[in-house]
């Protein structure tokens, strides 16, 4: 998919113009022709949890929560979910009530959420019970002759490289940079890319130094563990990135038994036979690293054993269509739909053909 040209496009120009629709075991939800709540009908013999689909429009997941649980007078571990959804989107999922309030729920409004298909269950929607999501996604503002060959390439497509996108590693790559330096325990000069990177961050450094001149381990144990991740994991994925390009580049198939994942180094990590595995020691020394390199023994959390990841995602459902954009003067537009799997991002797929303005 390299030889691909990658076009500008407007993704999420308007709400309307992401939709995702959950698909689990047992349900597959879809968006009501009309954003107005139903009434409240409950299907079933009253069990311990209500299972409903919750609507949401230009609003994000947990703020969409904490509305449910101010609203139904419930605790936060007292709703289910199996996974969360766009902000500026419509999205359609199955949520899990426990020993809701029926009173509440008959007079529930809000202008961004709506509730339907009730029905009684005895268990709890948890992480893990999505099977997949489906899309209806709306690019705009795309040039006419951009808009065929892109629409011809995805019109052809069973699956699609599962790379990681470039929000991964930050502005000018920073993330990486900085990654490769707490690898390499060059902590000091850490400190000072992450200061540069952000005021906030730079806040907490500057104090502790203060306080505590040259202790820059100490320093970057003041940061957020998340954000601390984030670098090392960026070096990690931008490695993912690069065995999966260089060994699809060399006809290496993914999509049979045996030999689905790419690497996603640590210190523990075991090096796949034959060509796979002399591209990933080839690209692990191209970034003048080693495996004991990710044993960060100084700030333990960021000790990276190893692990895999999916190098491929099927695409089910794919279609596929281009016509005049009525936003964009002389502009084309590409309606998509398909469905991708749980934890495979839309956005994801739509980088290997567009570049978002």
């Amino acid at each position: 998919m390299k030889d691909i040209p990658i076009i500008q496009a407007k993704l999420k120009h308007k709400v309307e113009d992401f939709i995702v629709e959950e698909i689990g075991d047992k349900w597959d939800c879809k968006i009501s022709k009309e954003f107005v709540q139903p009434e409240i009908k409950i299907d079933g013999e009253q069990k311990d949890f209500l299972w409903c689909e919750v609507e949401k429009k230009d609003i994000d997941h947990f703020t969409a929560m904490k509305e449910l649980t101010m609203r139904l007078g419930k605790r936060p571990f007292d709703i289910g979910y199996a996974g969360t959804k766009d902000k500026r989107a419509i999205t359609s999922q199955r949520i899990s009530i426990y020993n809701p309030d029926l009173e509440k729920l008959k007079t529930f409004n809000h202008p961004n959420i709506i509730l339907k298909n009730f029905k009684w269950n005895k268990r709890k929607i948890k992480i893990g019970y999505l099977e997949s999501n489906h899309f209806r996604i709306i690019l705009r503002d795309i040039d006419k002759k951009g808009a065929m060959v892109i629409t011809k390439h995805i019109r052809n497509l069973d699956w699609f490289p599962n790379y990681f996108g470039p929000q991964r590693f930050g502005k000018n790559g920073n993330n990486v940079k900085i990654g490769k330096l707490l690898l390499k325990r060059k902590f000091k000069e850490a400190v000072k890319e992450i200061a540069e990177d952000s005021n906030r961050q730079a806040e907490y450094l500057e104090y502790h130094l203060k306080q505590n001149p040259e202790d820059y381990v100490g320093a970057l144990k003041r940061l957020e563990r998340k954000n601390m991740l984030m670098y090392v994991n960026s070096v990690q994925s931008r490695m993912f990135n690069e065995i999966l390009e260089t060994a699809l580049e060399e006809g290496q198939s993914f999509t049979k038994q045996g030999q689905t994942s790419c690497l996603l180094i640590g210190y523990k990590t075991r090096f796949f036979d034959g060509r796979l595995g002399e591209i990933e020691q080839q690209v692990l020394a191209s970034h003048n690293l080693t495996l004991e390199d990710f044993d960060i023994t100084e700030i333990p959390y960021l000790r990276m054993k190893g692990s895999f990841r999916k190098a491929v995602t099927e695409i089910k459902d794919l279609d596929v269509e281009t016509s005049d954009d009525e936003e964009f003067e002389g502009s084309k537009k590409i309606e998509l739909e398909f469905s991708l799997p749980s934890g495979v991002y839309a956005t994801t797929f739509l980088e290997n053909f567009f570049q978002f303005n």
